[in-house]
């Protein structure tokens, strides 16, 4: 099997046992549904799906907004091995994790981690190949463009403090913090060739490393590594293990294929070998994801850019943009809250658009003075693609919108909703209650939406308290504010088009100008 690169092998997970000879690999993909659901939470509208055994999906640009905060129903997904079993999470505080390299080798559960200090990061995951289809050459894997990246925020454990937890490192020439994932592997076939076992230096992970059980704010989702999944901020996606079930430290790398010559920074042309640089901090990068993303035709006059901007362990000093193929360049604003060196940072430039199509790249430059460069370097598998000449967005700029557009546009949800509007400024009086429309609005607002509103946002009624967004309760907003926010997002605030119908926009809003006005 050792003449078998990690992607041959995985291809197989497609073929339905075509061949006489049926294969471990075969036999093991043909006990696996072909075509599936889509994973819990996500929103097939959001994505482009490149692949269901394993998940790989690319969340569509006009998904991914301008939000400091990618929600569940819109953030990639790319697995290597397909998905465990949904029992897994069944009893998720009694999941367990071997502790190895350390003075009292032993087993954690989650219920013992809840135990430790608690820390929450704001960090970007990207997969390595994010951008592989901008490449002039053809390499293998997904050719994601844009949208195999997010930023959520995670809550977990240090790896140090669970390692102070067992005693401390077992020896000082340990150099690598190891994880394991539990996916199930196939028989016949030599573990190592196919195992997600991934290592970074021991120095990153006792630093930075996390083990992280919730996802802004909700358990951790099964496609995405719950009930436990490791941590890396600022590192490419690989090596955020996912179902962990043991970390060590090591002497040595993992001798895995996905660590020894998978993910491995290379001429085209080349194998992957130890010597090649792995796939570790993700460099400087921002693309724009609107207005007119996916093709959506943009109505003539002032407009306004936005996107998103990054550095793995760096973070953001200013995005530039540029209409006239990088010749002259503007300094756009940065918005929104800055969630920490390994966040992106949201930005905005305003604009005053002429009929006709019109191209325009952004460059990022973070705190270290690293500028994004115009090329990528090439490279065998298509990895790190960050030049901003290839992530420019083209935008068609028309007299009119469709009518399609048009009904869809926030103006013509002014008129539904001022009845809401109305009937809310009908009652009066601080203990005032809550119109039909409104009660169901209220369950849209506590559980429906990812991330929840009140992860973000404040509001007496709701009993939240969010650390984001502002307070609903003092800005008290009307329903025409709230719909108009719900539906285009507003700061830190992803849209919510894609998740929710017209009714249940309408609806939402209606609760929150109510409840926030009583």
């Amino acid at each position: 099997m050792s003449s078998f690169s990690r992607r041959s092998l995985l291809k197989a997970f497609a073929i339905g046992g075509a061949t006489a000879a049926v294969s471990p690999l075969a036999r093991f993909a043909s006990a696996q549904a072909m075509e599936r659901a889509m994973p819990t939470g996500k929103l097939a509208s959001n994505f482009h799906i490149h692949n269901d055994m394993p998940w790989a999906l690319e969340a569509r640009r006009s998904a991914l907004g301008l939000a400091p905060i990618t929600p569940q129903s819109a953030f990639f997904v790319r697995n290597n091995l397909p998905t465990p079993d949904e029992s897994i999470i069944a009893n998720r505080d009694a999941w367990s994790i071997e502790v190895a390299g350390v003075a009292n080798t032993g087993r954690i559960t989650l219920a013992e981690l809840k135990t430790l200090p608690v820390r929450m990061e704001a960090a970007v995951l990207q997969c390595s190949g994010n951008g592989r289809a901008l490449f002039p050459h053809e390499s293998s894997g997904s050719q994601w463009a844009t949208g195999a990246a997010g930023c959520a925020i995670w809550t977990g454990v240090r790896v140090s403090d669970v390692i102070e937890h067992f005693g401390g490192a077992a020896a000082d020439e340990l150099a690598f913090l190891t994880a394991t994932g539990s996916e199930e592997l196939p028989d016949g076939v030599d573990p190592s060739q196919v195992v997600v076992e991934r290592s970074v230096p021991k120095a990153k992970g006792l630093q930075d490393c996390m083990l992280v059980w919730e996802m802004n704010g909700a358990p951790l989702p099964l496609v995405h590594g719950g009930p436990v999944r490791m941590l890396v901020p600022g590192y490419f996606g690989v090596n955020n293990v996912k179902w962990v079930k043991r970390i060590a430290l090591t002497e040595e790398e993992s001798g895995a294929s996905i660590q020894v010559s998978g993910y491995r920074f290379r001429d085209i042309g080349e194998s992957g070998r130890p010597e090649h640089p792995s796939m570790y901090r993700m460099p400087v990068k921002s693309w724009l994801n609107g207005p007119g993303a996916d093709d959506m035709p943009v109505l003539k006059g002032q407009a306004t850019l936005y996107g998103v901007a990054f550095s793995g362990e760096r973070g953001i000093d200013k995005v530039e943009v540029s209409v006239d193929e990088g010749q002259n360049w503007q300094e756009a604003e940065l918005i929104g809250p800055d969630l920490g060196p390994n966040a992106w940072r949201s930005f905005v430039l305003p604009v005053e658009l002429g009929t006709g199509r019109h191209r325009f790249v952004t460059r990022a430059t973070d705190t270290a003075g690293d500028t994004q460069p115009r090329d990528a370097i090439p490279n065998h598998r298509g990895y790190g693609h960050n030049g901003w000449y290839d992530h420019g967005l083209e935008i068609n700029v028309v007299e009119q919108l469709p009518a399609s557009t048009a009904t869809n546009s926030p103006d013509a949800a002014s008129s539904t909703t001022s009845a809401a509007a109305a009937a809310g400024a009908a009652t009066s009086g601080a203990s005032r209650s809550l119109s039909a429309e409104a009660m169901a609005g209220k369950d849209i607002f506590l559980s429906q939406v990812q991330p929840g509103c009140g992860v973000c946002h404040t509001l007496a009624d709701a009993g939240t308290a969010g650390a984001i967004g502002p307070d609903l309760d003092t800005l008290r907003p009307s329903v025409d504010q709230v719909m108009r926010a719900v539906r285009q997002g507003v700061g830190a605030m992803p849209a919510f088009g894609a998740q929710l119908s017209e009714t249940e926009m309408r609806a939402l809003s209606a609760y929150v100008a109510e409840a926030a006005a009583g």
